[in-house]
């Protein structure tokens, strides 16, 4: 039975990615300082890593919301070097890597280099469905607001965290070697038509409302701690001024031989409540 190991096991797309690979009949480990069962292992100092890493057939790198400058590029050095000896490695980039100068995608291009060296295969998801399931989020929905920092009017290939599950134990036997590949939804839509969605769906009216981006990154900012706000908020401009950038991604799911959830699909297996 082959093994794979996670890093971050607990999050919630490593959650999903765990789940897919055990309903496809590997072992599945990973490492954490909190989760129950995992290896305690320090991904930016690499303390814990080569035991963690130690017989897998497969690491998974979800690259982490952490924009502390240097520090993902400290954990993709100490990963290049526990993992010399695994078969294969997967980079979750968890968002688009782009040829641009903003610092976001400078510090992905990085930890893609840093990694480059090892058997890596990276996939460059969209934006995840599952981020309005968020506490800040879903609620807004039930009361008829979805609001997200994105233009109106610009259509996106939102993908879900299953989706990506798939993708990723797609890619752990393609023969991908070396490929960057874009994976997103089925179908780009607007925030809008998601809107419209939402409402037939939950049978009450469900607008849509983009956040100004000075005021997200902000927020952000002062719950995750700067510059985490502004780096996510660049990702949010770069879409406003190139509205076809995360437009695509079904090609890169059909490369895999996975089909990805639509947004109508995922919306009709939630529950909509806020839990007390």
């Amino acid at each position: 039975m082959p093994k794979v190991i996670l890093t971050g096991l607990g999050g919630a797309q490593q959650s999903a990615i765990a789940a897919a690979f055990s309903n496809a009949g590997w072992t599945v480990g990973g490492t954490s300082r909190t989760a129950p069962g995992a290896h305690r292992a320090n991904l930016e100092t690499g303390e814990g890593l080569d035991a963690a890493f130690a017989g897998a057939d497969l690491v998974v790198f979800t690259l982490p919301q952490d924009h502390t400058p240097g520090r993902t590029l400290k954990m993709a050095g100490a990963i290049s070097a526990a993992a010399a000896n695994v078969p294969r490695v997967i980079l979750n980039a968890a968002s688009r890597i782009e040829a641009s100068d903003l610092g976001i995608f400078r510090n992905m291009q990085a930890v893609r280099d840093r990694l480059s060296s090892l058997p890596l295969v990276t996939l460059e998801p969209t934006v995840y469905m599952d981020n309005i399931l968020a506490p800040w989020s879903l609620p807004a929905i039930l009361s008829g607001t979805l609001a997200y920092p994105a233009p109106a009017d610009v259509a996106v290939a939102w993908i879900s965290h299953r989706t990506l599950a798939k993708a990723v134990v797609a890619a752990a036997t393609a023969p991908v070697l070396g490929q960057s590949i874009r994976i997103g939804g089925p179908a780009a839509i607007t925030g809008t038509e998601m809107a419209a969605m939402l409402a037939a769906h939950l049978g009450r009216p469900v607008s849509y409302a983009p956040i100004p981006l000075p005021g997200f990154a902000a927020g952000l900012n002062e719950a995750f701690g700067a510059p985490a706000g502004d780096r996510i908020a660049e990702l949010y401009a770069h879409l406003a001024a190139h509205p076809d950038a995360l437009a695509d991604g079904a090609e890169g799911l059909a490369k895999l031989g996975v089909t990805g959830e639509s947004f109508a699909d995922f919306i009709a297996r939630q529950r909509w409540t806020v839990d007390a």
